[in-house]
């Protein structure tokens, strides 16, 4: 194993603590109407279109929850985010749908933008910039991205925050994980894991919400990449003197999304090993550095003209405990074809999920284990064009199939009773015992997002190659102090 702390003369320090406002009922209640009524503004229409036979050939239900989301900003499209880029999860037409959700979304009226970046940098906005694009360059659901130039005449990319984003994050997750804690304690498909996810969710936009915290991760991430020799890759430099809390200053970078093929191949770059550099970043970070950019989707991943791949946003970042960091390297041995990694892997697997899996879905802790290595020894050793990540989010009956080779008996309307109590009753067990809000969870959850992403870009430009079948850097990583043959 990697010695502990390769990075440690790297400062990289503990991210900076951000409190939600707790919102009163009477806030939550406004909101929550609103998100009732606006989801139902775009649904009607939607569903009137493709009754007549006008939805031409679109999704009206991901086009209007899309809208919606845009509408209501924040939170909402920071799920957009994802399922715009996890087409193998939710179906490549509703990803495309979302696609939008990436970059796009409203302007902050810029009179906000200059109040902001005066009252944090405590000067006129002249004397900070010779000049500043009142146009962003890119508005998400947190904040907005205009290009500026200093006076130097360095070209640079300033990011300020949306104005009253606390409150509004706050509202929006109290107004969502309600009612999905209330579906997990009846033991409804996915209600739990999708509990997580919202835990998680606020944990990562409070980071997101003190832009030093951003700041902080790119030096870091800058060191490490460059000490690392992943030369193709670069994260933009912070110019630290023009950021603070609500704004931040970088350098700029000029390119084109990673998934964007047409423009890739006019730019005749050949994006390949830029891909393999991703992965062997994320992997060495991981192990090396005990932390990974969590947030790899397209829109954070420029094809730079001059030939190297731009690593934007780095407000998600994935800090591993000892356990988790355990788990990168069971993944890695497993992958490298060590047998006794499983049995690493599967311990782990069953404090985690073992008693859900026995109590909801009837297995053994053989058929259990059973059930991981046939979700995970695909995704890891087989041609990625062959397999798919979203096996990973598969339904109950699925997860029964994989561990029991056995396709799932009818199911009687009381035996479909007694198996939701059953999930119940396990859910609100592991709601008592805090198991949502377990760090373990969160990076779990994370790291299998990011391997979407990384699915993604491998079958767009490696569907031929596993995932995890560069076993020469494996073993680099395992034995840092061999060579690679």
């Amino acid at each position: 194993m990697p010695s502990r702390g390769a990075f440690d003369h790297v400062e990289y320090e503990p991210p900076l603590p951000v409190r939600l406002p707790s919102p009163g009922r009477r806030t939550s209640a406004r909101r929550f109407l609103r998100s009732a009524v606006t989801v139902a503004r775009y649904t009607g229409p939607e569903a009137v279109r493709y009754v007549t036979g006008r939805g031409n050939g679109y999704n009206p239900v991901a086009r209007a929850l899309r809208l919606a989301s845009g509408d209501l900003g924040a939170t909402y499209v920071k799920f957009g985010q994802f399922v715009g880029s996890a087409p193998d999860i939710v179906g490549h037409s509703i990803a495309a749908e979302f696609r939008s959700c990436l970059d796009t979304g409203p302007a902050i009226p810029f009179a906000d933008v200059q109040r902001i970046i005066e009252e944090d940098l405590g000067r006129p906005l002249r004397d900070i910039f010779a000049s500043i694009d009142e146009q962003p360059i890119a508005a998400a659901s947190i904040a907005a991205v205009h290009r500026a130039r200093l006076h130097s005449g360095e070209d640079v990319a300033v990011k300020v925050l949306r104005p009253g984003m606390e409150l509004i994050v706050a509202t929006d997750l109290g107004v969502m994980t309600l009612p999905v804690r209330i579906a997990a304690k009846q033991g409804l498909d996915r209600a739990m894991d999708l509990l997580g996810f919202l835990v998680g969710l606020r944990e990562q936009v409070a980071e997101e919400l003190d832009l030093r915290n951003e700041a902080r991760s790119m030096r870091a991430f800058r060191t490490v990449l460059s000490e690392l020799h992943l030369d193709l890759l670069v994260v933009p430099r912070v110019h630290d003197e023009f950021s603070s809390r609500r704004v931040l200053t970088m350098e700029y970078l000029d390119g084109v999304p990673l998934d964007a093929l047409d423009d890739i191949e006019t730019m005749g770059h050949d994006p390949r090993p830029y891909v393999k550099q991703l992965l062997q970043a994320w992997i060495l970070t991981a192990d090396r550095f005990r932390a990974f950019h969590a947030d790899i989707h397209a829109g954070n991943l420029l094809m730079l003209r001059e030939g190297r791949l731009g690593m934007l946003d780095w407000g998600i970042v994935c800090r591993l405990d000892p356990g988790n960091h355990g788990l990168v390297h069971g993944i890695l041995r497993a992958a490298i074809g060590e047998e006794d990694a499983w049995d690493t892997l599967g311990d782990h697997f069953m404090r985690v999920q073992g008693q859900s899996l026995v109590d909801g879905f009837g297995l053994t802790e053989e058929q259990a284990r059973k059930l991981l290595r046939n979700l995970v020894e695909p995704i890891i050793t087989q041609p990625v064009g062959e397999v798919s990540i979203s096996a990973l989010f598969g339904t109950p009956d699925d997860a029964v199939f994989l561990a029991t080779g056995h396709a799932p008996v009818k199911r009687s309307i009381a035996d479909r009773i007694r198996m939701n109590r059953r999930v119940a009753r396990t859910n609100r067990m592991k709601i008592r015992n805090g198991v949502p809000e377990d760090p373990t969870q969160r990076a779990a959850f994370l790291a299998a997002k990011q391997l979407v992403y990384l699915e993604r870009y491998w079958k767009l430009y490696l569907p031929e190659e596993p995932l995890l079948g560069d076993h020469a850097f494996i073993r680099s990583v395992l034995n840092p102090g061999q060579q690679r043959q």
